[in-house]
């Protein structure tokens, strides 16, 4: 928010500060108003004052130029050659005199042009960066005075303080509130100056226009005032300067004092058009189901029915404290006026705002806490200032409808709270010295306790704890010692999930995957559309809210829901990163998952990791799509052998979710428990996100993994005798799983069998066609002894002999 220092002296008296307006801005950020840039117009304007032609010839060289004598109040006449054709001698123009620097770095020296010496320029309004575009130079109004700096001729020479000011400290949304203050912090009184109008005795608010306020809890005071007569034109330049120098733009001298006092008050005012209001009667009621409504901007909105709008008898004119209707603008026709002023409940306001994305100067006020005691005399100000600027007859009445008035509860505040809560000791008047400044209402209960009533615009002093801060950003954060707190007992250990979470990531990032950290809450649509039904995934050890929490204050449509799996946000994620060149990835994230429980909702830890494209170069080619599947599988396979998770089985999943490839889906099995899956992306869903290289996604649940970790090592004597290698292949027919038989040929061999892998695979030649040849190689070791050619017989004969037993399968 911008803040102006001439506007600010319209309130308090800060003339000691002008020459030095940082010592202010360091007054205010040390309070908590933090001020981010300070901004002084007056100093690209250095070296240019006001001037008057004195004389003026041709110039001896060039026909199109003249040479002027011009009087720069330094008491002689300076010499400055023009090619300009708008002026004439006696006028009063812009002079840069040289050491002057112009906006577009255009820096003024002494020269000669043709020959003849030119001590300056004459500006025009492009040159000085007031207009994009000027013909001629800027001739100033015969009353200018010769001499004068033309940044405090022309008004520039104004300083702006922009100021963070936090969600809380509504009432610095002006310049009143920022002028409130400062007047605390340097206990200075502040200015008051009572608006005076002229009031036609003969007209009447009340009489012309009748007033109804439905819902006292949506808005608990609305004051309004009839003005007829007014003449909507351009707004005087004094006006159109103080509106530009906070960033607004004038549009009509009437909106431009509503902007004005909303501005300088900080109470948003609105001004309707009395003739395009249908019937004698202004209503304040919550907007019908479904109603059609277009705002001042033509943005068209359908209304859900809750939010407050101000109507006539046909119609929403405006939505309560938000925007005003097309229908209700103040244009050049406009003579007769209804000026509002209200006092709008926070929360309807900022839900209003935020359903419909709309963002104005209005909401953000009403949705922060405006000054309800303040609405009638904001409304006076506001009508004195029309009367002068756009003329008018005003109306001897108002209406002033309010709510009963709940007074606040007086507050307890102690020294020895604020001390305890702020670490350090705190004198009984001192605190009291800083009420008072607060304009608090203050009654001393007894040493070193008062009972404090905040005054109606600090809607923020609710209870003690506000107090605290104030007096500690009051007093000065400075003032407080920097004390070491005394720590008792041993710190606490981590908690055993963390820690195996933590450790997860780390196994994550050594098996070369990057991790993703992303919101918990996305497009519900996005997410059912994404992932399909929530009861496949039961299947693979995932529970899933079949109902995802909703939100219900939602920012945006695509983060309304809590997300039920990490795979949606991980293939946003893919996505993103494709379509910005990058065809080979591997990320993981890990975070909770969010549902409905039994009391109410809960939260699991999840793992979920995405890999797409395939290494490219020049010794390795991918042999095909489903080399992505064992990537990632093979990578989740490394994370558990280092979690020393011994009994793993990767079942083939049957009837997965749509999202994922029929064909290329496996449940991860460890110690008998399902505990999520890797799976190969449908290539439907590649299609239709134009995604040109494989991808594969999987999801794990850390509660189911993180049982018994983390587990100890156990270590064993190598053995001093020789291993055995022995390769045993075996005809299976296809629908027989390699690891089911590789899970037999363990159990057969017994402590003697250390390793067991898949070495080939082969089809064809004298092989069935609904067979295939598996080749498995085994390493036998005994830690007794050497095994002998006898041993291993017998032993290769007990494992063909087990196998054969369970699966219909024959020796190769």
């Amino acid at each position: 928010m911008k803040i102006s220092f001439k506007w600010l002296n319209d309130h308090i008296d800060l003339s000691d500060y002008k020459s030095r307006p940082g010592e202010l801005a360091q007054l205010l950020t040390a309070s908590g108003l933090e001020v981010e840039n300070i901004e002084d117009p007056g100093e690209a304007f250095k070296h240019v004052v006001v001037g008057q032609i004195m004389k003026l010839e041709k110039h001896p060289n060039a026909d199109r130029l003249t040479v002027c004598q011009v009087d720069a109040g330094e008491g002689s006449l300076r010499q400055i050659v023009c090619g300009a054709k708008n002026h004439k001698q006696g006028d009063k123009v812009v002079v840069t005199l040289p050491g002057a620097v112009l906006p577009g770095n255009f820096a003024i020296k002494k020269s000669k042009i043709r020959d003849v010496e030119s001590l300056g320029m004459l500006a025009s309004e492009s040159e000085l960066g007031l207009k994009k575009e000027s013909e001629g130079i800027m001739i100033l109004p015969p009353d200018a005075p010769v001499g004068e700096p033309f940044a405090r001729y022309y008004g520039l020479d104004d300083v702006t303080f922009e100021i963070n000011v936090t969600p809380n400290r509504a009432d610095c949304l002006s310049h009143l509130g920022v002028a409130r203050e400062l007047a605390t912090l340097l206990d200075r009184p502040l200015k008051t100056k009572k608006p005076e109008v002229k009031v036609s005795s003969g007209l009447s608010t009340k009489q012309t226009i009748g007033l109804e306020v439905k819902d006292e809890k949506l808005c608990s005071r609305y004051a309004g005032r009839l003005v007829r007569s007014v003449k909507v034109g351009p707004s005087p330049e004094w006006l159109k300067r103080r509106l530009e120098t906070v960033g607004l733009n004038s549009i009509n001298n009437v909106v431009d004092v509503t902007n004005f006092i909303m501005v300088d008050r900080g109470q948003p005012l609105h001004a309707f058009d009395l003739k395009t209001l249908a019937g004698p009667k202004i209503i304040v009621a919550p907007a019908e189901a479904n109603e059609k409504f277009k705002t001042l901007d033509g943005t068209d909105i359908v209304l859900k029915g809750d939010e407050l709008t101000i109507r006539d008898a046909e119609k929403a004119v405006c939505i309560a404290g938000v925007i005003g209707g097309v229908n209700s603008g103040v244009t050049e026709a406009t003579t007769d006026l209804f000026i509002e002023s209200a006092h709008f409940a926070m929360d309807s306001v900022r839900r209003t705002s935020r359903r419909h994305g709309l963002q104005t100067d209005s909401a953000y006020r009403f949705s922060r806490g405006t000054d309800e005691s303040g609405v009638v005399d904001a409304l006076e100000h506001a009508v004195s200032l029309i009367q002068q600027v756009a003329g008018g007859e005003v109306a001897a009445d108002w209406w002033d409808l309010r709510a009963p008035v709940v007074e606040r509860e007086p507050i307890r505040v102690s020294t020895e709270f604020v001390g305890q809560k702020l670490g350090l000791k705190v004198d009984p008047e001192d605190l009291k010295k800083w009420l008072h400044r607060l304009n608090c209402q203050v009654e001393v209960l007894e040493k070193g306790v008062f009972s404090v009533r905040p005054p109606a615009y600090r809607v923020d002093l609710e209870q003690d704890v506000d107090f605290v801060e104030e007096y500690g950003r009051l007093n000065g954060y400075n003032h407080i010692p920097e004390n070491l707190p005394v720590v008792g007992g041993e710190p606490l250990a981590h908690d055993k999930q963390y820690l195996f979470e933590q450790r997860m990531a780390e196994l994550a990032r050594i098996s070369g995957m990057l991790q993703c950290v992303n919101y918990g809450f996305l497009s519900g649509q996005y997410q059912e559309e994404t992932l399909g039904s929530a009861e496949a995934y039961k299947a693979a050890g995932l529970d899933m809210d079949s109902k995802p929490v909703r939100i219900k204050n939602a920012l945006s449509s695509d983060l309304d829901t809590m997300r039920v799996s990490l795979v949606p946000g991980l293939l946003k994620n893919l996505l993103h990163n494709v379509r910005h060149g990058s065809e080979f990835g591997r990320f993981f994230e890990i975070g909770q998952i969010f549902g409905h429980g039994d009391d109410g909702y809960e939260q699991k830890p999840r793992m979920g990791v995405v890999a797409w494209g395939l290494r490219r170069d020049l010794w390795t080619q991918p042999k095909s799509q489903s080399q992505i599947f064992f990537d990632l599988k093979g990578r989740v396979q490394l994370m558990l052998d280092k979690l020393l998770i011994q009994a793993v089985q990767w079942k083939e999943w049957v009837n997965p979710p749509s999202l994922l490839h029929p064909a290329q889906a496996a449940i991860l099995v460890c110690e008998g428990r399902p505990v999520g899956y890797v799976a190969t992306i449908h290539p439907q869903w590649s299609v239709a996100q134009k995604i040109r290289v494989p991808v594969a996604v999987g999801e794990l649940d850390l509660v189911a993994l993180g049982r018994g970790q983390p587990r100890s090592v156990k270590f064993k004597p190598v053995s001093k005798f020789p291993a055995v290698e022995r390769d045993l292949a075996l005809v299976l027919p296809k629908d027989i799983r390699a690891q089911d038989v590789a899970v037999e040929i363990k159990k057969a061999g017994g402590a003697l069998l250390q390793s067991i892998e898949v070495f080939d695979v082969f089809e064809g030649g004298e092989i069935p066609e609904s067979h295939r040849s598996v080749a498995y190689r085994m390493v036998f070791q005994d830690s007794a002894g050497t095994l002998t050619d006898d041993q291993m017989a017998k032993l290769h004969q007990h494992i063909v002999s087990s196998v054969s037993k369970k699966f219909p399968l024959k020796v190769r």
